[in-house]
C-alpha cells in the first residue's frame, strides 16, 4: 500500500490506509485466535486424481495462519501433490480451495459441483472435512492476494473455518 501509494504521489493517503488495514488485521487475527484451532489442508489443484496441496511458507498457509487454524500439512515449504496415504494422515477437519472459473462468473461450476468434483477423489472424501462435506471455496485473489482487503479475507475465512 505505502510502495503503490508513494509511486502514485498519495504518501499521506497510503500511510492512513496502511495502519487502518494494520489495525483491522491486528483485530480480526486477535478474534481468530480464540476460536478453535482446526485442521485445514489449502488444495491448490485436484486434477487427474493428483491433489496438490500447499505446505508452509506459501500465502495459503499465511492465510490459514492469520484465521485461527492449524495448517494439516506442516511437514514441507511450498506446494506439492500429496499421496492418498498423505492425506489421510493429514486428517483436515477442513478443506480450503480457490473459486475456478475465468472471468466469466457464469462459467463458473457452481459450490455443490466444484464440492462433488474434489470429492470424488476417494481419499479426500474419507478425511474429516470430506465426510463432512466442509469445505470453503473462496476467490483466489481476495483469499491470496495480500491487499487492502487482507483483513475482510481473513475474517471470512476465519468465520467458515468455525462453521
Amino acid at each position: 500500500i505505502r510502495v503503490v501509494g508513494n509511486a502514485l504521489g498519495a504518501g499521506d493517503r497510503a500511510e492512513a490506509l496502511a495502519a487502518a488495514v494494520t489495525d483491522e488485521l491486528a483485530q480480526v487475527t486477535a478474534k481468530a485466535e480464540g476460536q478453535p484451532h482446526r485442521r485445514v489442508l489449502f488444495v491448490m489443484a485436484a486434477d487427474g486424481g493428483r491433489i496438490l496441496v500447499s505446505g508452509t511458507g506459501t500465502a495459503a498457509d499465511a492465510m490459514i495462519r492469520l484465521a485461527g487454524g492449524v495448517n494439516a500439512v506442516a511437514g514441507f515449504e511450498g506446494y506439492k501433490p500429496l499421496t492418498s496415504e498423505a492425506l489421510a494422515g493429514a486428517a483436515p477437519e477442513v478443506i480450503v480451495m480457490m473459486n475456478r472459473g475465468a472471468a466469466d462468473p457464469e462459467s463458473e461450476p457452481d459450490d455443490d459441483s466444484a464440492i462433488n468434483g474434489l470429492l470424488s477423489n476417494p481419499a479426500l472424501a474419507a478425511t474429516p472435512a470430506g465426510r463432512e462435506r466442509h469445505v470453503v471455496r473462496m476467490d483466489g485473489l481476495y483469499l491470496l492476494g495480500f491487499g487492502p482487503r487482507t483483513a475482510d479475507a481473513v475474517r471470512d475465512l476465519s468465520r467458515a473455518l468455525a462453521e
